[in-house]
């Protein structure tokens, strides 16, 4: 979850803003409670009705995890670490999916609706009687906002800037599909480029893209999304494909579509149906700069490093000083033995990227190649120390460490 959920917030009140009597309020708590689909779910009971008093009561600080760990399942303030303990976040998903087999049921007739959004702790009230054009609007431009930020170059900043503006669109509009796969892909994203703990963000691109596609099976973008977590995270490429296929079905037009399959089949090393993938892709939408750089990577595979190369210098015509290009010509140089060129440049995906814990990494894998393990051991010392063990690829780690001989104290964290 992220630390800043309150930053796009309603209200501090949030029966205030929604317009609804406390008292309402708690009688739909009470038909929850007493529903049949929370039947023996006392943890269930409990937690729900703590994150609703909390927010009808202004205490936004409250609603953090580090808090409700704490006061709702009595972890010790000393001992909590969310990294490892993850039972808060575990439960809000299963919260989530408990109100939903509520309101799908025995709830289909409630006036008043509560839900928890995916990615955060703060409950939603919404009146059950017609949502208004207003919030419609207002839902979709907030989405359309969120996906602007999604098309800057991706960052922690612009990622959490997109978040804050889907999960406020979801607020208005809780079944808003578009909304439900920026989040889905935001928080794939996050995942992607360590920028917290992946696993959490995987979970958590999982939970809004299932429910997006609970809405609307035949969106395109969501299977290529959900293909993408099941691939990376979860290891599983007979689902992943599926989806992929899914996706090629629905939507074969859709540049995105076959440059993330072709991502991934070019990961499993399936390297002829991955250029062809890539080469749609590349047809459809010359201009995305995603494939090309998936094109770069393929032409490296291929050890086509001049190919690699020629692609490079046409991306950097489109998309100059980008962090990824910069990095790709600086394995390049690994890869062609020139570790002066490597050094300098992964140096410049520092300056580029200074919040990106796996750059670092990789300029200790360059320092090491270069001869200079001592460098490398204070550069993987500091990103350590900086962002912690759980940020920093073990892999990126692992491939430092072999370049200075095994000097780098970070092997253990490889498993």
């Amino acid at each position: 979850m992220s630390d800043n959920e309150d930053s796009f917030e309603l209200s501090a009140d949030i029966a205030v803003a929604a317009g609804i009597s406390r008292e309402l309020i708690q009688c739909e708590l009470a038909r929850i409670t007493c529903s049949r689909s929370f039947q023996g779910a006392r943890r269930h009971q409990q937690f729900l009705r703590h994150l609703v008093e909390q927010a009808i009561a202004g205490n936004a600080r409250a609603l953090k995890e580090q808090v409700l760990a704490i006061e709702v399942f009595a972890r010790q303030h000393e001992a909590f670490d969310p990294a490892r303990d993850t039972i808060v976040r575990v439960e809000a998903r299963r919260l989530r999916q408990r109100l939903g087999r509520y309101y799908g049921n025995e709830g289909s007739d409630s006036t008043l609706e509560i839900r928890l959004p995916v990615g955060s702790y703060v409950p939603t009230l919404r009146r059950r009687d017609g949502q208004s054009a207003a919030a419609t609007r207002r839902a979709r431009d907030l989405m359309e906002r969120g996906e602007y930020f999604l098309r800057q170059p991706l960052s922690k900043t612009t990622l959490e800037a997109a978040l804050a503006r889907f999960d406020a669109a979801l607020r208005e509009s809780p079944d808003y599909v578009a909304a439900l796969v920026g989040m889905g892909r935001a928080w794939l994203n996050l995942a992607i480029g360590w920028h917290g703990d992946p696993r959490s963000a995987a979970d958590l691109a999982t939970e809004a893209l299932s429910r997006a596609l609970e809405l609307d099976a035949g969106h395109a973008t969501a299977h290529a999304l959900m293909g993408a977590v099941l691939h990376q995270f979860d290891y599983d490429w007979a689902a992943a494909r599926a989806h992929f296929d899914r996706a090629n079905v629905l939507a074969p037009q859709q540049a995105f579509v076959h440059s993330a399959f072709g991502f991934h089949l070019l990961a499993r090393a399936e390297l002829a149906e991955a250029e062809r993938e890539l080469l749609l892709a590349r047809g459809l939408d010359p201009q995305y700069v995603n494939t090309r750089m998936h094109m770069v990577n393929l032409r490296i595979s291929q050890r086509r490093f001049a190919d690699a190369e020629a692609e490079l210098e046409s991306m950097r015509d489109l998309a100059p000083e980008n962090v990824g290009a910069t990095g790709l010509a600086a394995l390049i140089a690994m890869l062609t033995g020139d570790a002066q060129k490597a050094l300098r440049l992964y140096g410049r995906v520092c300056e580029l990227a200074p919040g990106h814990p796996n750059a670092y990494a990789c300029l200790a894998t360059a320092q090491g190649m270069a001869g200079d393990s001592a460098a490398a051991d204070a550069t993987v010392a500091t990103a350590l120390a900086r962002f912690g063990a759980s940020r920093v690829s073990p892999y990126v780690l692992g491939s430092s460490a072999e370049f200075v001989g095994g000097s780098v104290s970070s092997p253990r964290l490889i498993g």
